[in-house]
């Protein structure tokens, strides 16, 4: 009674092999844990049980003799519950014990590759991240530093940007107030001017149309009845060269030939300057020629005056020289290093021996000679050319009305005009080639009529008006000697 026994010490290591085989699975097992709860249970009522048993047993002990056949009974119930919970054990121990290790080994599985996924982020993500922490680092410090020099620098610059405005808003308005003060009043007595002038311009249309255009449709006439006498000789020419017969061109006897009066050659350059314009003027004029004359050496200058087409020629390296009947134009040439003489212009032709020059140009001289004598200029100019060499004849353009009307007397020395299809029919005639007839230097648009005039009418009036009066001023013929067949 005193000793434990087999069945009194079976709760002790029942509840220890219990707890050491609970804990370690009781967070994984949940519901092998219910079964084994369960198990708990019935072991505890067995554990009760027996006991009751006991306690029974001590009591049948004492009473051993009365209760045998009882503790028989108990001790085969005993015996029976043992091996049923002894039946249960071994097939938690054989079974569910070996699930749970396997369930262990998957969890310990699981567990190494949560583990190695940890390092792969330990080893290789973590570091990426730290990388792009750092960029983000340096672009955030990078972003603070420029908004740092916005805020110093450009925020300075749009203060003084703005201080400009401010001023040329300042400034612009004190204009304004004084164009509104002084301007304003300004164009109103310019406006007042101008509306006087259109009066007179209109004043000055009437009296052209009323006086000057009959006075001048007067003498168009007749330098158009003169034209055409002059037209019908040369139609004869024509009709005598086309039946081959020669051409009697009359030349002028010493007597005709007068000589200006020394006075008036002494003061002939100042006239020169004051009436053609400043050298400058005319030697950009004479820029023409060299473009035309570049293919065509060695040139005659005809009348080279003041030698401006000598110098333009010279600059652009075309070989030139120049005659003129005027010592003081040719001194003035030769001051300036150009090769000029003292010599007639036809006479300097018909010292030239045939097809010995590549150009012959002729500005603003025929006007100032007989009809014969430059219809002669123009049949010697074309035996001295070599084939292919070009003759440039400019002359003032009697088809503009206040050149033929007006402008084209101012020099003494001009005869007549020269009319361009007048000049064009003697240089065929002649055996040239007419390349073109250029019209030069209109008069300038300030000086028309047409936009002055309000009304349409009126200005369709003053345009025809501008045509016949301020047409260009001069025209350039351009010839060349055909080709040897």
């Amino acid at each position: 009674m005193g000793g434990a026994s087999p069945v009194s010490g079976s709760p002790s290591w029942k509840g220890k092999l219990r707890r050491a085989l609970a804990a370690p699975f009781r967070f994984l097992l949940k519901e092998e844990l219910g079964a084994v709860q369960r198990l708990e249970a019935r072991v505890g009522e067995v554990e009760r049980t027996i006991a009751g048993a006991r306690e029974a047993l001590e009591r049948e002990t004492q009473e051993r003799m009365t209760v045998q056949q009882q503790q028989q009974r108990a001790l085969e119930d005993l015996r029976n519950a043992y091996l049923a919970t002894r039946g249960e054990f071994e097939e938690v121990r054989d079974r569910r014990v070996p699930q749970l290790a396997q369930d262990l080994a998957g969890l310990q599985a699981g567990l190494a590759a949560l583990q190695q996924e940890l390092e792969l982020l330990r080893d290789a993500r973590i570091p990426q991240l730290e990388r792009a922490q750092g960029r983000l680092q340096g672009a955030f410090e990078e972003l603070q530093r420029e908004l740092v020099g916005l805020r110093d620098q450009r925020m300075a610059e749009l203060e003084q940007a703005q201080g400009r405005l401010q001023g040329a808003f300042e400034e612009l308005q004190r204009e304004m107030e004084r164009l509104r003060d002084v301007g304003l009043p300004q164009v109103e007595e310019r406006l007042a001017a101008l509306h006087r002038a259109l009066q007179e311009v209109q004043a000055l249309a009437e009296e052209v149309r009323d006086q000057r255009l009959p006075a001048a449709a007067a003498r168009l006439d007749a330098l158009v009845a003169r034209l055409f006498e002059e037209l019908s000789t040369c139609r004869g020419l024509l009709d005598r060269m086309l039946f081959r017969e020669p051409l009697a061109v009359p030349r002028l006897s010493p007597g005709q030939e007068q000589r200006l009066p020394e006075a008036v050659q002494r003061a002939w350059l100042r006239f020169l300057d004051s009436q053609r314009g400043r050298r400058e003027e005319i030697l950009e004029r004479a820029r023409i020629y060299v473009d035309l004359f570049a293919q065509a050496q060695p040139v005659l200058d005809l009348g080279c005056g003041r030698g401006e087409l000598l110098q333009a020629l010279a600059e652009a390296g075309i070989r030139a020289f120049g005659v003129d009947a005027d010592p003081a134009a040719v001194a003035a040439c030769r001051e300036l290093g150009f090769a000029a003489e003292v010599q007639d212009a036809l006479e300097a032709l018909r010292s030239r021996e045939t097809g010995s020059l590549g150009g012959v140009a002729a500005v603003h001289l025929v006007e100032h000679l007989p009809t014969a004598t430059w219809m002669q200029l123009f049949a010697e100019a074309a035996r001295v050319l070599r084939p292919g060499g070009l003759l440039a004849v400019e002359s003032p353009n009697p088809e503009s009305l206040r050149v033929g009307a007006s402008l084209f007397w101012v020099d003494p020395t001009h005869l007549r005009p020269v009319h361009p299809e007048a000049a064009r029919f003697v240089a065929e005639a002649v055996g040239l080639e007419v390349l073109e007839i250029r019209k030069l230097r209109p008069f300038p648009r300030e000086q028309w009529l047409a936009p002055r005039a309000a009304e349409p009418s009126l200005q369709e009036l003053l345009a025809m008006l501008d045509d016949w009066l301020s047409g260009p001023r001069d025209f350039l013929l351009i010839a060349r000697k055909p080709d040897a067949v």
